[in-house]
Formats: C-alpha cells, structure tokens, sequence
C-alpha cells in the first residue's frame, strides 16, 4: 500500500451477492475495506466477517417499497444482518434515509426493535432525501433526529450526490 491510499470502498449494486468473490479479493488482496449495503443477504455477510474492516448498512423504509409485506420481507432481512454483524464483532453502523413525509411512528418502532439486538452506542446516520428544497417542512427532519438521538449517536449527513447532481 501507499501512503496516499486510505481504505477501500465496496458498494453496489448489491455486493452482498458477490460476497465469494469479495471474500476471495479481499484474502489475497488484505486491504482495509468497507463494505456498503442494503444488508438484505445475512447469510453472505457472515462470509466476510475476517475480511471487511467496517460495514455501512442502509435499514430502508416503507415508503421504499409498493407494499407493506415487501417492506417487512427487507426489513426482517435487515435486522438479521445486525444480529449477525453483532454475534461475529463486526464493525457497522446503519444510516437511514429519511424524508419529510416518514413517519415518526416508523422511525420510533425501528428504534425499538434495534434496541433489542445492538448496543447503544452504535452511529445512525439519517440521510435526508436531497436536495432539502423537496422538504415542506425541514423541522421534521430534527423530530426524525430527536427520535433516533434518544437512543443512539446519530448524524444527519445529506446525499451528496445529489447536491453534485451524480446519479
């Protein structure tokens, strides 16, 4: 490694579904990484307990998805994965990606089932929905903020992409 290269990012699509390939890369090629997902495939994450440095994984919304069950089949999916990040002592952290229509109620009930499997000093990153010109009322976004920082560290950090207009 150089001195000018920091760490290595690996994100989608989905990596999680190239989890044997990553697992073999990252075993010959030791570099620190991180891993970015939507955390849907717990089985291929425990593959790369020994390899990936650092986890980022999104926990989607029902506003996400057309139905509710659709919505649920993720989201149990998604708590999976925390439990298996927390049994194998991975590092992570979750962000969520909010906008001025999510309900307080969901954000409320996500917290409660993640305090049943993970500590709470884990960062929850909220990331509003860009740019903040879509939101008719940003006070939403610091009652979203409230809700999480009650039991978590959270960050409020915008979709920079979007602010540099890059899809």
């Amino acid at each position: 490694m150089t001195d000018d290269f920091h760490s290595l990012e690996i994100t989608g699509g989905e990596p999680l579904l190239q989890a044997e390939y990553i697992r073999g890369f990252l075993s010959k090629y030791p570099y620190p990484a991180m891993l970015e997902t939507n955390a849907t495939l717990p089985e291929n994450l425990s593959l790369l307990k020994d390899v990936v440095d650092v986890v980022s994984m999104d926990i989607k919304l029902p506003e996400h998805f057309e139905s509710q069950t659709k919505w649920q089949e993720v989201y149990l999916k998604e708590l999976e994965s925390i439990r298996v990040m927390q049994n194998e002592g991975m590092d992570y952290y979750l962000k969520i990606v909010v906008s001025d229509t999510t309900p307080l109620d969901i954000i409320g009930k996500i917290m409660d089932d993640l305090n049943e499997i993970q500590p709470d000093d884990t960062l929850l990153v909220i990331q509003p929905v860009s740019p903040m010109t879509k939101w008719t009322d940003k006070t939403h976004l610091f009652e979203i903020s409230e809700i999480v920082g009650r039991h978590y560290p959270v960050s409020i950090i915008p979709q920079i992409h979007k602010y540099m207009d890059i899809d």
